[in-house]
């Protein structure tokens, strides 16, 4: 048997990363089967995407896994952050584990991360840096990785990622779900309405290559009597899990409150006046990413009936700039043939 070489993204490899895809990614949060085109939108179309970045694991022609590696957003929204890395896939073929491929794969992905740059290498696309996979992977919106895709955990512990956050996946059965029912939630809707437009009123540039091709709403809650609105929150389509979930779902996005504005019930009354508009579209569940480090938003969302049925877990390595590290040898390029003596730790 030839050995497996390791090289970048290639214009001809997407079916065999779908195939990849399909057979080895497996978990609630994944959305599969998926095709050419879909993974073209979530991944290689994007304005930033970078081949040297996609690195693939091949023999005799067949991709046995992948590893893709992203960056985050700066502060201004407006270019790519290079000292911050991600990972945001790591794929191996079922057939082809036991054979050391998955973690050679993470040495280039942290060789590549170096290269660019990157002082910081995280494991788990997440808000602000989820440069790929958006609507394919985590459900409403990139999270980490989920608890559910439990092959990937053990694996980067053993590699030396330590966990950094973690973010409660919470979901809410539209059709048997009860919205509570109270003074202040009747006095709000007395005086305010909910608004629909297609998409945020400021949208910025990293909102633009990730969202902007899928379709999304904003709904806002405002005053009656005119005024700025004092919550609002994105829908995003979740189509491409509908078989994997058998439900006609949609991701609540980015939900914000004004300053002023809060602990007055708005969030909640805008969650559920939302809830009803989508029951009334035929739509049966929606979810939505909460970070576990904020605890009123945990208890907001569980107070409506919504239940957590997974979590996103972001890892983290620090990384040694590509200056200070010792220079790659022959032998560390991505055409080193992967070894097969050590049994495969994913």
């Amino acid at each position: 048997m030839t050995d497996v070489f390791f090289r970048t993204f290639r214009n001809f490899d997407t079916p065999e990363l779908v195939r990849l895809w399909n057979a080895s990614y497996l978990g609630r949060g994944v959305a599969a089967p998926i095709s050419c085109d879909i993974f073209d939108t979530a991944a290689l179309a994007q304005t930033y995407f970078d081949p040297e970045g996609l690195i693939v694991a091949e023999q005799e022609g067949r991709l046995l896994g992948f590893v893709h590696v992203g960056f985050g957003v700066n502060a201004e929204h407006t270019d790519l952050d290079h000292t911050q890395a991600v990972i945001c896939a790591i794929v191996v073929d079922p057939e082809a584990r036991g054979r050391y491929i998955g973690q050679q794969l993470l040495q280039k992905a942290e060789q590549y991360a170096r290269s660019r740059g990157a002082t910081d290498l995280h494991a788990g696309p997440s808000p602000e840096r989820d440069p790929f996979y958006t609507g394919i992977y985590g459900g409403s919106k990139p999270s980490g990785f989920l608890e559910s895709h439990e092959s990937l955990h053990p694996f980067l512990k053993a590699s030396g990622y330590t966990e950094r956050e973690k973010h409660g996946v919470y979901q809410k059965n539209l059709q048997t779900s009860r919205d509570p029912i109270h003074f202040r939630l009747l006095n709000i809707r007395r005086k305010m309405e909910v608004d629909m437009t297609d998409q945020p009123h400021q949208v910025d540039w990293w909102w633009m290559v990730r969202m902007g091709r899928y379709d999304s709403l904003q709904f806002e809650l405002c005053p009656k009597n005119g005024g700025d609105p004092v919550a609002g929150i994105s829908v995003i389509g979740l189509d491409f899990y509908i078989p994997t979930w058998n439900e006609r779902a949609v991701g609540l996005l980015d939900l914000y409150v004004a300053e002023d504005q809060r602990r007055k019930g708005y969030a909640q009354a805008l969650l559920i006046e939302v809830g009803r508009r989508l029951k009334n579209e035929m739509v049966t569940l929606t979810e939505i990413h909460v970070p576990l480090a904020r605890q009123d938003v945990v208890q907001l969302v569980e107070g409506i009936g919504y239940n957590q049925i997974d979590t996103g877990i972001v890892y983290h390595k620090k990384l040694e700039t590509a200056g200070s590290s010792a220079p790659e040898t022959e032998a560390s390029s991505l055409n080193e043939p992967a070894q097969t003596e050590e049994p495969e730790r994913e």
